[in-house]
């Protein structure tokens, strides 16, 4: 199964601002992230990116796709057709979706999430879709945890007259 994670980020790698805040990301790169999601066909995201999604009432906009919410509270489990909120360990989930019959899984955050999934050698290939903004406060694209990986530069393009794509496969 290929694993891909797609994040906007600032040039100081974050992912989001003060509060969760991302509303520095571009409508370029909103379209390039939809257009993944409908080509595998599901997100995987943590259970902070969901709220923040259903808050700002995006999580209608991915309707057609399987959403999966990883979360640490087995409370909040519930598996539905469109959305499945699990606290299984990243290589579980990954069996789930296999299971279901996808050959590709997209993680779409947060860094807690995206630090889970490249700790254990999960992710294949990564896209940031990297904004020309600096900012002082907020959420790193991977949380701070005991890894290290090269990556190798497959793509590089214009998403729009400010924002660039880089495209990497992680070397294992």
């Amino acid at each position: 199964m290929k694993v891909i994670l797609q994040n906007a980020i600032t040039l100081n790698g974050l992912i989001a601002g003060e509060n969760h805040n991302t509303n520095w990301v571009s409508d370029a790169d909103w379209q390039s992230f939809v257009d993944l999601a409908n080509k595998v066909g599901n997100i995987i995201i943590g259970r902070t990116t969901y709220e923040v999604m259903k808050k700002a009432g995006e999580v209608n906009n991915y309707a057609n796709l399987l959403i999966v919410v990883l979360t640490k509270n087995k409370n909040l489990e519930r598996e539905g057709e469109k959305i499945a909120i699990t606290s299984k360990k990243p290589k579980d989930v990954l069996k789930m979706m296999e299971e279901k019959g996808y050959k590709e899984v997209l993680i779409a955050g947060g860094g807690k999430l995206n630090a889970s999934f490249i700790k254990e050698g999960l992710i294949d290939e990564i896209f940031f879709d990297v904004h020309p903004i600096i900012l002082g406060k907020g959420t790193q694209v991977f949380a701070a945890d005991e890894f290290q990986y090269k990556l190798k530069l497959l793509e590089s393009k214009k998403l729009s007259e400010n924002v660039v794509q880089l495209h990497y496969k992680v070397i294992k």
